[in-house]
């Protein structure tokens, strides 16, 4: 028989997993097939595109226009997944989750 004490600690415990899980779920996450895109933050006109062709848990990889495949590290925001598509640098492109085209 358990007591109030184990009782809590459970009651606890589970409503944090299903804290972590909803948290999880709603972060926006790139998914394979889908096709992301940005605007260039020197000329709006400028429109990055690409296609997640694969991913594992701390990578994706990036098919553009061009037909050019390429891989990135995932970076997490705690809203949402971001990869830098043509590198770091001053006014890169930056690609988030939350871009998704098609």
């Amino acid at each position: 028989m358990r007591d109030y004490g184990e009782l809590v600690r459970e009651a606890i415990r589970k409503a944090h997993e299903e804290a972590d899980a909803k948290a999880a779920a709603a972060m926006g996450e790139f998914e394979i097939g889908k096709t992301y895109a940005t605007h260039s933050v020197c000329a709006h006109d400028c429109i990055f595109s690409y296609t997640i062709i694969k991913r594992t848990e701390k990578t994706v990889t990036i098919r553009d226009k061009f037909g050019k495949v390429k891989r990135c590290k995932l970076h997490k925001n705690g809203k949402e997944e971001y990869i830098f598509p043509e590198g770091v640098y001053s006014m890169c492109p930056v690609l988030e989750a939350g871009d998704l085209v098609a």
